[in-house]
């Protein structure tokens, strides 16, 4: 998965895909509560669960990425000390 495609993913970054929202300050602005874990695992495994017409892949459902690499995504996403959340 190459989320720069679509996503913004920090700040110094000149050069990303507008198609999906900015990712950038994802974890700060949104915290590590449990519905926000839900919710970004079930995002990353199956986009289209919670949206049908959503252009982002089904990483997780499709093969795309491997439970191990979705914990990764997902530690880039949420943890305060990523380049990220900086």
């Amino acid at each position: 998965g190459n989320c720069y495609a679509c996503h913004q993913i920090a700040k110094k970054e000149i050069s990303f895909g507008n198609m999906g929202p900015s990712l950038y300050n994802y974890g700060k602005l949104r915290g590590d509560s449990a519905p926000i874990m839900t919710y970004t695992w079930n995002k990353l495994q199956n986009a289209k669960a919670y949206n049908a017409c959503s252009t982002m892949p089904r990483f997780g459902h499709k093969g795309i990425l491997t439970e191990t690499q979705i914990k990764d995504v997902m530690a880039l996403l949420l943890d305060r000390k990523s380049p990220v959340n900086q």
